[in-house]
C-alpha cells in the first residue's frame, strides 16, 4: 500500500505542475508531429520522432477513463468469448488461480492506470519498453526483421515484436506469446482493490496476435497505443482498444518489486 500511495501522491502533485495542468484540457490536435530533427533529412529514429522518454498511464483506479478528450477505451462488459475464453476468464476471476507477481504479457504490459510509468528507450535497431512494475521488458525490433517461422519461434511472456513506420505512426506486430500470462486487464499493482476488478478478465493464449499503432497526439504530450487483439482460441472476433500515456519528463523510473507490496483484499 505504501508504494501505491507514494505513486498516487506523486501523480497528483506532479500533475498540478505538468504541462497540461491538473484538470486542464489537453490540446485536441490529432495531427501533431514530433519536433523535427536537425538537418534536412526526415527523422529516422524513434528518439528523433519523439517516441522515447518516461510516460505515465492516464486514468486512476477510481477514474480509469483518463482525460475526457483522449479517453481510454473501456474493456467490453460482454466480451466476445469462445467457450474456452469464457472458462479461462472465469478461472482468472479468482486471484488464487494465478501467481500475483507473474508477468502479464504484452497487453497487460501496456495497460495500467496512473500508478506505474513506462519508459521507452532506443537501442540500435530496436525500441525497448520498460514497465516500472515489471522486471521484463518489451523489445520491438525496428531493423527490418520478420517474425521467425512458426516452428522456430521461442514462445515468451511478451512474445516477439517487430515494428515498422507508417508515416509518424509506429506499427508493432506481436506473436509468439507463451499463453501463461495472467489476465490482460485488472489491477496490476497488487496494491488495492479497484472498480476495475469487477470487469470480466481478458485472458490471452499462445495464439495471440497483437497489432499496435503508436502515435503522439495532443501536441506530443500523449502517447496513444491502439491495440487490436486477435486470439482465436479465446475470442470470436477482434477486440480493439486505445490506451494513453502522458509524457512526464519530471519523474524518474523507480525500483519496484510487487512481492514486497502484496495485494490486500
Amino acid at each position: 500500500m505504501q508504494r501505491a500511495s507514494l505513486r498516487s501522491l506523486l501523480t497528483c502533485l506532479a500533475a498540478a505542475c505538468a504541462v497540461v495542468g491538473c484538470g486542464a484540457p489537453l490540446p485536441a490536435d490529432q495531427t501533431a508531429k514530433a519536433p523535427p530533427a536537425t538537418g534536412s533529412s526526415a527523422p529516422k529514429t524513434a528518439a528523433e520522432r519523439g517516441f522515447t522518454g518516461v510516460f505515465l498511464p492516464t486514468g486512476t483506479l477510481e477514474e480509469p477513463a483518463g482525460f475526457a478528450q483522449w479517453p481510454n477505451t473501456p474493456w467490453p462488459k460482454s466480451p466476445p468469448f469462445t467457450p474456452a475464453g469464457a472458462a479461462e476468464s472465469q478461472r482468472l476471476n479468482d486471484h488464487g488461480n494465478f501467481t500475483a507477481c507473474a508477468p502479464g504479457g504484452p497487453v497487460f504490459h501496456m495497460w495500467e492506470v496512473g500508478l506505474f510509468p513506462i519508459q521507452l528507450l532506443e537501442a540500435p535497431g530496436q525500441l525497448v519498453i520498460q514497465r516500472e512494475a515489471s522486471g521484463l521488458v518489451r523489445r520491438i525490433y525496428l531493423d527490418g526483421r520478420a517474425h521467425p517461422p512458426d516452428d522456430e519461434i521461442v514462445a515468451t511472456w511478451n512474445g516477439h515484436s517487430v515494428g515498422t513506420w507508417d508515416g509518424d505512426v509506429l506499427v508493432v506486430d506481436t506473436v509468439g506469446t507463451n499463453g501463461r500470462a495472467r489476465a490482460a486487464n485488472g489491477v496490476g499493482s497488487n496494491a488495492k482493490p479497484s472498480s476495475l476488478d469487477s470487469d470480466p478478465r481478458f485472458p490471452v493464449s499462445d495464439a495471440l496476435h497483437l497489432v499496435e499503432r503508436f502515435r503522439l497526439v495532443a501536441n506530443n504530450e500523449l502517447l496513444e497505443d491502439e491495440m487490436t487483439i486477435e486470439d482465436p482460441k479465446y475470442y470470436t472476433e477482434k477486440v480493439v482498444l486505445k490506451h494513453y500515456f502522458q509524457r512526464r519528463p519530471d519523474i524518474d523510473m523507480l525500483e519496484y518489486f510487487c512481492g514486497d507490496n502484496p495485494r490486500r483484499d
